[in-house]
């Protein structure tokens, strides 16, 4: 019989204050306990001088050392490379200067939160954890890490899909148990985000602009599914209340997963950003990695996370939706809240993430500079940075070398959030539910958050999410 091993979690990360708290500590105690023993084995008392010096000077000048050699390193790391090991914008070219985005409305189904102010409060009271699982085992026969919904397993509303896909001749089209709990929580985000669309922008004789429905479904999922999925939530949001010929669905994004990242989409959006016309996406991601062939999978390829893989990954699940529209469609609304959102900074890593322990802060601290210049704003004037990273040590260093090297104004523990520490991995869902939370926290602080992405092996994206009220005229 196997002996179980034990797990490590990721646990809450030390505040701030007290690791300094413990190094001062540390070094007065060295300093004096050092000091005491050795004036204790001489014949003469020390005398006034002694003493000032060996208890207070030097301990003091040691932490004064200590704390600008840190200074240094921190900036060190964070400076821009002679040779960037990354594709990215030109640090050194002013981007031409397009309209934001309006991100109108966010919608959530995520394990630890069914709407993004649930899903805010658990992150700040460390709440948002991945717990071990109930059903699903590892190769050894104990139990996994994972981030599981709740809201996952709704068996009226299979049927009801399952009819559907019967009714327009997709009856042999076959979803396996984790595509349809990803599904499930697809259309619950859909229907959230189609009712508070259709209040506002419907008008009582049924006239509504144009809603481009943009699904972000898993890579691994075949042309055939990405297709009947892409329709269902097309009929989906029909039953919500927007006039189903209103509603369209672009073809590339169905067919091609490529097309279906969070880049390219705002990418695209981003384009017609600046057009007299109203423009409206419904932007929404979904995945589910709950399930036994999945933990079986990562284990054999080795990509599980265990207590003797602490880099591997956590199975995860979740949706995440965003109502993202162009000037010309938001500045009219009065009653909604909105944000805006300007144009991504993105760069690829030329070497995977997952083969190096610790990734160069310096990559994101470009894209950082480059986003600030797309909005513009300064970063003194950052509240709060909102990342996808989740457990894994690497993205994590990177992201905090970057925020202590950056951002001296922010605190770690309290002034960043990471999305994928509380979902686990589950495709673009943490990247969407970044967004959204950056969009929560500008609003309720008045003030520009920062949305870094840098959990994806290759891909970093950065973007500045910030008040309307900064609004410049276009």
């Amino acid at each position: 019989m196997s002996t179980p091993s034990t797990i490590s979690l990721p646990g809450p990360q030390i505040p701030a204050w007290l690791k300094h708290s413990l190094l001062c500590a540390a070094v007065f105690f060295v300093c004096w306990g050092g000091m005491i023993a050795y004036w204790r084995m001489q014949p003469n008392a020390p005398d006034t001088t002694e003493l000032l010096f060996y208890l207070f000077a030097l301990p003091a000048a040691l932490l004064l050392a200590f704390w600008a050699g840190s200074k240094a390193i921190a900036s060190r790391a964070s400076a821009p490379a002679a040779k960037p090991k990354a594709q990215s914008d030109q640090a050194g070219t002013a981007p031409p200067q397009t309209p934001p985005l309006a991100i109108l409305a966010a919608a959530l189904r995520l394990p630890h939160g069914a709407s993004v102010d649930e899903l805010a409060h658990a992150i700040a009271s460390n709440k948002a954890r991945t717990e071990l699982d109930r059903d699903l085992i590892d190769e050894d026969g104990f139990p996994v890490m994972t981030a599981r919904s709740p809201d996952a397993g709704d068996d009226m509303l299979r049927e009801e899909a399952d009819e559907w896909l019967g009714r327009n001749g997709m009856r042999d089209l076959r979803f396996s148990e984790e595509q349809w709990r990803a599904l499930t929580l697809a259309s619950a985000v859909t229907s959230d985000l189609v009712m508070r669309a259709t209040e506002e922008l419907v008008s009582s004789d049924g006239r509504a602009p144009m809603l481009q429905l943009m699904p972000l479904l898993p890579a691994d999922w075949s042309s055939d599914q990405r297709r009947a999925a892409s329709l269902w939530l097309r009929y989906t949001a029909s039953q919500y209340g927007w006039p189903f010929e209103r509603v369209s669905v672009p073809v590339d994004t169905m067919a091609d997963a490529a097309q279906a990242t969070p880049t390219a989409v705002f990418a695209r959006l981003g384009q017609s950003a600046a057009d007299t016309e109203p423009i409206l996406a419904l932007v929404v991601a979904c995945a589910s990695h709950i399930g036994q062939q999945t933990v079986d999978d990562w284990a054999a390829r080795g990509m599980l996370f265990t207590s003797s893989q602490p880099h591997g990954l956590i199975p995860g699940e979740g949706a995440a939706g965003l109502l993202v529209a162009n000037l010309a469609l938001a500045k009219p609304i009065e009653s909604m809240a909105y944000v805006l959102i300007d144009r991504l900074a993105e760069a690829r890593l030329e070497a995977s993430a997952d083969e190096i322990r610790r990734v160069d802060a310096a990559v994101l601290g470009n894209l950082v500079e480059t986003a600030c210049r797309h909005a513009p704003i300064g970063l003194k004037d950052v509240a709060m940075v909102i990342g996808d990273a989740g457990h894994r040590p690497n993205r994590v260093l990177e992201l905090m070398g970057f925020v202590a090297a950056s951002t001296p104004q922010l605190d770690a523990s309290d002034d960043v959030m990471r999305v994928g520490l509380a979902s686990g991995t589950c495709g673009a869902v943490p990247f969407l539910a970044g967004l959204a939370l950056a969009r929560y926290c500008s609003l309720d602080l008045e003030a520009s958050v920062l949305f870094v992405s840098n959990e994806d092996a290759y891909q970093r994206c950065v973007g500045v999410v910030r008040s309307a009220l900064s609004l410049p005229a276009w």
